[in-house]
């Protein structure tokens, strides 16, 4: 596990750049950063499978509460070194993923899962995500200071599960900052400390384009 903590404007700063929002800097910083680490080591890498949460709620369901969210699993492309050309091809990508009409089967079929037994179902999820190299996710925070028994809350990280991925990407906003929670398998990450490394500087190349 590890943390990275960065400027919520200058993110989005890099992100406007390319005509884009807040996940487009992150999908792309994070592809950069896995593009950086399999540098390092000596290998080429020009695509990573990626699952990500696809928003589905609509526009008319205003200020509805609950999640409404499917998972969504599709190659990212990694070798451009040109923070502004990732970040627009991600955003196509993204898109193209969130008009998938298969997305709408997610919630009847959950009720089908949610069923049967917890071993069943957690072994059929698992299989899905075994063939899966980075699971990101950007979950929108609190912009007002939050309290917990009376102390104010300086920052929260979010560490999602691997649940068969390589590695897990969790990003959540809070007042002016993100902070970003990775969680690395050994054994598919035999060296997590550079990782977190290139990672951080993956970040570097996107924020640099918004300054």
């Amino acid at each position: 596990f590890d943390t990275v903590t960065l400027s919520l404007d200058e993110a989005k700063a890099a992100a406007k750049v390319a005509g884009g929002r807040l996940n487009d800097a992150f999908l792309a910083a994070s592809g950069a950063g896995i593009r950086r680490y399999h540098d390092e080591l000596g290998e080429e890498l020009d695509a990573v499978r990626v699952s990500v949460p696809i928003n589905l709620r609509s526009e008319d369901e205003g200020d509805a509460t609950g999640n409404n969210f499917a998972p969504a699993r599709f190659l990212m492309p990694i070798s451009s070194e040109d923070p502004v050309e990732a970040m627009a091809a991600l955003r196509v990508l993204v898109a193209e993923q969130r008009a998938e009409p298969a997305l709408t089967m997610v919630e009847p079929l959950s009720r089908v899962l949610n069923r049967l037994p917890t071993s069943l179902t957690t072994g059929i999820f698992g299989a899905a995500l075994k063939g899966i190299d980075l699971v990101a996710s950007n979950v929108p925070g609190a912009p007002i200071e939050l309290f917990t028994a009376g102390a104010r809350i300086n920052s929260m990280f979010a560490l999602g599960p691997l649940v068969g991925a390589a590695v897990n990407v969790t990003l959540l906003s809070y007042l002016d900052q993100i902070h970003i929670g990775l969680n690395l398998d050994p054994a598919a990450v035999t060296d997590p400390e550079l990782f977190v490394r290139c990672y951080r500087d993956g970040w570097d190349e996107v924020l640099a384009v918004g300054r």
